[in-house]
């Protein structure tokens, strides 16, 4: 944009009438000229104190030298005003710190330096950079505290696999335009925070793997956009809020090995887009609400390891799309419904350590591509094998 105006402003300096008009030009011309080179110039300069800060053993960013224009450096790609706009340096082994002049860059939008081995904490100001988009640093050895501030202009923060500490800092709901927020697979602790009720364009929320308390925050039922729920192997308690309900953009939910107790929601049989429902090794009891079998959609249903109760019925029948049924190490009774019999894409069948009884449907295995099936461990009046396969998993 600058080099379009000093373009313009040279042809008009060329055409000026007399010379106050001259004059009045070139000052303009002369103080963008100058400008746009200092910005440059800075870029340049920040761009080496970012190399001299890392290890480099690929030696990934050889070229970063006064030979090539730096547009022309490997993993950056500028803007059309040669700004520089991304850095992209994933999976390239770098190690050492991660400088905060990477955040000063003026017009910087995606920075991508995951899966390499970068330590230390992560730069406070990196909440400051209100031209950054996409930030994503997972996969490396990042300590210390999730960065506090705020930036509403950022989509996308991946923070996932390092080992951050500390509670998730309420003002993570001042990061009011984010669509995709991972911090798993760290050590925080402390309680989900309800702020993040304020990013309500969020699509991908991902908080497994840490050491998190306390319930889950009814006020993620606000998130209308939401698609992915990811809260698996926390210390989570309390139920499962009947708020998640109302998420019906919601193909992923995943609340595994926690400490959920109470019955499963009847309000998840809302979730009509929902194709991967994951809540085993939790304390749920309770028989499945009925309202779940009307998923259509699911693909995987897994909620094994719980004290699940009562008898599994025929509107098993409508579930499809079906292709992973993991209910083992449960309390359930009754037969086994023949529904099972009609899943045509039904490849995973585990029901083993419950308290079904009668027969096995004759019919088990022949209408679909059951690949896995254990039914030991339960009253069965013909008693299968400790594992069945039906056929081999290669």
């Amino acid at each position: 944009m600058i080099d379009r105006i000093l373009s313009v402003l040279f042809l008009r300096l060329k055409m000026a009438k007399n010379e106050a008009e001259t004059g009045r030009l070139s000052l303009v011309f002369m103080f963008l000229f100058f400008s746009s080179c200092s910005c440059t110039d800075n870029e340049f300069e920040l761009l080496l104190s970012i190399k001299s800060s890392m290890n480099d053993p690929l030696q990934s960013l050889s070229n970063w030298n006064l030979s090539l224009p730096f547009c022309q450096w490997k993993g950056i790609a500028c803007d059309n005003s040669s700004h520089v706009a991304k850095i992209e340096l994933s999976g390239k082994n770098l190690s050492g710190k991660i400088p905060e002049s990477i955040f000063h860059l003026p017009y910087i939008e995606t920075i991508d330096l995951s899966s390499n081995q970068l330590s230390g904490e992560i730069p406070l100001n990196f909440s400051s950079c209100l031209s950054l988009r996409y930030l994503n640093l997972s996969n490396n050895n990042f300590t210390g505290p999730l960065p506090k501030g705020s930036n509403s202009q950022l989509q996308v923060l991946d923070l996932s696999n390092n080992m951050l500490l500390g509670k998730i800092p309420e003002e993570i709901g001042l990061f009011s335009g984010l669509e995709y927020l991972d911090l798993g697979g760290n050590v925080l602790m402390g309680i989900i925070p309800k702020s993040l009720s304020n990013i309500t364009g969020l699509q991908f929320l991902t908080l497994a793997s840490n050491q998190l308390i306390g319930e889950i925050p009814r006020e993620l039922g606000m998130l209308k956009s939401l698609k992915w729920i990811y809260l698996g192997y926390n210390n989570l308690s309390g139920g499962i809020p009947i708020d998640i309900g109302e998420l019906t953009s919601l193909n992923h939910l995943d609340l595994v090995n926690n400490n959920l107790t109470g019955e499963i929601p009847s309000s998840l049989g809302k979730l009509t887009n929902l194709q991967y429902l994951f809540l085993y090794l939790n304390k749920l009891t309770g028989p499945i609400p009925r309202s779940i079998f009307s998923l259509k959609n699911l693909i995987s249903l897994d909620l094994s390891d719980n004290f699940l109760s009562g008898e599994i019925p025929e509107l098993l029948s409508q579930l499809q799309n079906l292709e992973i049924l993991h209910l083992f190490s449960n309390n359930f009774t009754g037969k086994i419904p023949n529904a099972i019999t009609s899943l045509p894409h039904l490849q995973v069948l585990q029901l083993w350590s419950n308290k079904f009884s009668g027969e096995i449907p004759k019919d088990l295995g022949k209408q679909n591509n059951l690949t896995v099936l254990d039914l030991s461990t339960n009253n069965l009046t013909e008693n299968p094998r400790k594992r069945l396969w039906i056929r081999p998993a290669f």
